[in-house]
């Protein structure tokens, strides 16, 4: 058989890569039935990427059907049965005492297993929390650390610009960030300014510091001895996205000059292309 990559999202997840039989019927906006570690679970479908199509899934959920009316009455049930699920697990940890943050307790499409998603600071012993759900709730339960941004990107929001945390809408792999992309940009180390939802550096940092180094190359260093149309002078501070420098001058003036109007200085100081 062949199988083509769809882009589902559930509430677990959002652009989870399935694949699909070539010859179903399916595509953006439907909803959908998927086979994930041989649990059905219940999602909708995002997008079909243009791609050929394959003759294996490669170990990915693979698309069952598309959603029925009892696949989606079913799903409207797991949700509500899922809140009475989570205050019981609450109940449970607080009375055992566990370290840690729920952030989803959810039901695959058969209820044949409870998920729950939590965040921790270090290891915890889930053992009995586990047999004592298990055996109340009547289903097989499986617990899941994850970490301070996927939980972010579960739980959602909007950040300071104003749109949906990049997290939880098309953000999927987390890549490093450091202190010096943000020295980079300019911004201000205060980690209420820096940090984001999940309370780490904000993933923006990282996609936008390829274009701030670009942007930098062409301009002289803070700390350069440069040559202005006002004289000589030492760079104090620079704006990339404006393209302006600001330049102490010898005259213990300092004013902004466009990048292009300053030259680094052939002699004296320290300054470097």
């Amino acid at each position: 058989n062949m199988f083509r990559i769809l882009k589902v999202s559930c509430d677990f997840a959002r652009g989870l890569r399935c694949a699909c039989p070539a010859e179903l019927a399916i595509g953006p906006g439907d909803y959908c039935v998927f086979d994930a570690d041989k649990v059905p679970e219940y999602g909708e479908v995002l997008a079909a990427p243009v791609c050929e199509p394959v003759e294996a899934p490669q170990n990915l959920p693979v698309v069952l059907r598309r959603a029925t009316l009892q696949d989606q009455s079913r799903a409207s049930e797991n949700a509500l049965m899922a809140r009475s699920a989570r205050r019981t697990c609450e109940a449970k940890a607080a009375h055992l005492k566990m370290q840690m943050r729920m952030v989803l307790v959810r039901y695959s499409l058969d209820r044949s297993r409870l998920t729950v998603f939590f965040t921790a600071d270090g290891y915890v012993d889930f053992r009995q929390f586990v047999q004592e759900v298990a055996a109340e709730l009547r289903t097989r339960v499986e617990m899941r650390q994850i970490g301070a941004r996927d939980a972010a990107g579960m739980i959602g929001g909007y950040a300071p610009c104003g749109r949906q945390i990049c997290c939880s809408t098309w953000l999927k792999e987390f890549d490093n960030v450091h202190i010096k992309m943000a020295k980079t940009q300019g911004l201000s180390l205060n980690p209420a300014a820096i940090n984001g939802m999940c309370g780490r550096l904000k993933c923006c940092l990282r996609f936008e510091h390829e274009c701030y180094l670009e942007l930098g190359r062409d301009m002289p260093a803070e700390g350069a001895v440069v040559d202005s149309p006002a004289g000589r002078g030492r760079v104090v501070s620079r704006s990339l996205l404006r393209r302006k420098v600001r330049v102490a001058l010898e005259s213990n003036s300092a004013l902004d000059f466009d990048a292009g109007d300053v030259r680094i200085a052939r002699s004296g100081g320290t300054g470097e292309e």
